[in-house]
């Protein structure tokens, strides 16, 4: 069998574990046993659990970050990549909900981490930076774009953690919520040309 499918056969297993469960408690003997081979197999393509989390945080990245040219420049564009990370977000839960705890456990993670999250806030401020350009959004000072950046941030990296701390049981719909509260936190800079547009998008 060709190694890359192995490594995709572990990814695949590991993440499905660590969602069920957590980094913890799916340890790469769990691992190992889930696909029925030996953890030195195991061991072969991957040398302990922070290399496999480390994998997957690629693999999400490599799903949900768009190339400049890329990046939404409508209301619409945005509504439609925010339902499309949701789901991203949704099929790799378990990093943004024990986010804190795997960097503190690996500095090479959380250097590229950081490196990755200065990145995607500088592409944020571009789509607003689009949207404005477009007449989808109006704001009165410069700070605005730099608060509305920090909100999306903070909502798609900490909104598990902020249902957990509700008490609230965490699904793939309320975890989706938090794009809404995205929105909301923008509404008041939308132009009437983006609210027109969001509300075809929602009849």
């Amino acid at each position: 069998m060709p190694r890359l499918a192995t490594k995709e056969k572990i990814l695949a297993a590991a993440l499905k574990l660590f969602n069920e469960k957590n980094t913890q408690a799916a340890t790469t003997n769990h691992i190992a046993a889930a696909l029925g081979m030996s953890p030195g197999n195991l061991h072969y393509h991957f040398k302990n659990r922070e290399a496999i989390v480390f994998a997957l945080y690629e693999q999400m990245l490599s799903k949900s970050v768009l190339a400049h040219a890329a990046l939404p420049s409508t209301i619409t564009q945005v509504h439609e990549h925010q339902i499309y990370l949701a789901k991203v977000y949704w099929a790799y839960r378990f990093f943004n909900r024990e986010l804190l705890f795997l960097l503190s456990r690996d500095p090479e993670l959380k250097t590229r981490y950081i490196k990755e999250n200065m990145a995607h806030k500088q592409r944020i401020r571009i789509v607003f930076e689009q949207l404005s350009a477009n007449g989808y959004l109006d704001t009165p000072t410069d700070d605005v774009y730099t608060q509305l950046a920090d909100t999306v941030l903070l909502c798609n990296r900490f909104w598990h953690s902020h249902l957990e701390t509700l008490g609230i049981e965490v699904d793939e719909a309320n975890l989706a919520e938090g794009f809404g509260h995205i929105e909301g936190a923008m509404r008041p800079y939308l132009t009437a040309k983006a609210l027109d547009e969001l509300a075809a998008i929602k009849i």
